[in-house]
C-alpha cells in the first residue's frame, strides 16, 4: 500500500490533478516558528495532513487519504527532515533501509518503513551502493511550500561532506544539520540555511544579499553582506 502512496506523493502536480489539500493552511497562511538548534524552524499545524519538511518547508498531504494513513506519512516525513542534535541516521546499504539511532546509546529510536527510506534517502543510498539504482526524485510540487522565516541562504548540496562526524552535534560547528554513517567514512550532510556552511570554497550557492537597513551607508551594507556570505573573518 505504501509504495502506491509514495508514488502518488511524488507525481508532478500536472499528473496528479485531483490532489486536494487543507486549504486553510495554504495561501496567506504563515506557520509559527521556534528557535531550534539549527535555527528558525517552522511548526506544522495540528493536522495529520501537513508535515514539517525542513527548516522553512511544510509538506501538504493529499486529503484523499484517511487520517491514520496521513498521520503515518507525516511521521515518516518529519523523522527524515527534522533531525535531533544527539541522534543519527543509520543505514543498511544492502537492504536499502534506514533508522534513527541515539548517537550515545546506539538505541534505535525510529525505523523508517523501507519504501519511504528508499525515496527519502535514494541519493545517499545510491552513492554508497550504486547497484541499488533507486529512482532519485526531485522535490515536490504544489504540495511542498517554502516560507520566509528570516533565512538568507538557500541550501548548498555539497557544502558539508568534507567534515567527518560521529553525531549531529559534531556537524553543528560546521553549520551542517546531520551526520550520515556510511560504510567507510561518516560525513556531515545538509548545510544549515543562513550559515557560512552554505558557502563552499569561497562560493555561495544561490546566496541572497540581506535587505538594506534604513540610512545604512554603502560601506556598512557591503561589510554586513560580506560577513553573511563569507563569515566575519573572511
Amino acid at each position: 500500500m505504501f509504495y502506491n502512496i509514495l508514488f502518488a506523493m511524488l507525481l508532478s502536480p500536472a499528473v496528479q490533478a485531483a490532489a486536494s489539500y487543507q486549504e486553510e493552511y495554504r495561501g496567506s497562511y504563515m506557520p509559527k516558528t521556534y528557535n531550534s538548534w539549527r535555527g528558525a524552524q517552522v511548526i506544522a499545524p495540528d493536522t495529520p495532513y501537513v508535515a514539517v519538511a525542513g527548516l522553512d518547508k511544510l509538506y501538504f498531504i493529499d486529503t484523499k487519504y484517511d487520517n491514520e494513513t496521513a498521520a503515518h506519512i507525516k511521521e515518516q516525513i518529519q523523522w527524515a527532515t527534522v533531525p535531533n542534535p544527539d541522534e543519527i541516521f543509520t543505514f543498511d546499504f544492502e537492504k536499502a533501509t534506514a533508522a534513527v539511532q541515539n548517537a550515545a546509546t546506539k538505541e534505535v529510536v525510529f525505523e523508517f518503513d523501507p519504501p519511504f527510506a528508499r525515496v527519502f534517502f535514494a541519493r545517499f543510498l545510491n552513492r554508497q551502493n550504486p547497484t541499488l539504482q533507486l529512482p532519485e526524485h526531485e522535490e515536490g510540487g504544489d504540495w511542498l511550500v517554502t516560507y520566509n522565516v528570516g533565512n538568507v541562504f538557500e541550501r548548498a548540496a555539497e557544502a558539508c561532506s568534507d567534515h567527518g562526524c560521529n553525531s549531529a552535534s559534531d556537524c553543528k560547528p560546521h553549520n551542517c544539520e546531520s551526520c550520515h554513517h556510511a560504510r567507510v567514512d561518516n560525513e556531515c550532510e545538509h548545510p544549515i540555511t543562513n550559515a557560512v556552511g552554505a558557502c563552499h570554497k569561497k562560493h555561495c550557492v544561490k546566496a541572497v544579499d540581506p535587505e538594506r537597513l534604513p540610512n545604512e551607508s554603502d560601506a556598512a551594507y557591503f561589510a554586513r553582506a560580506d560577513a553573511l556570505h563569507w563569515g566575519a573573518d573572511h
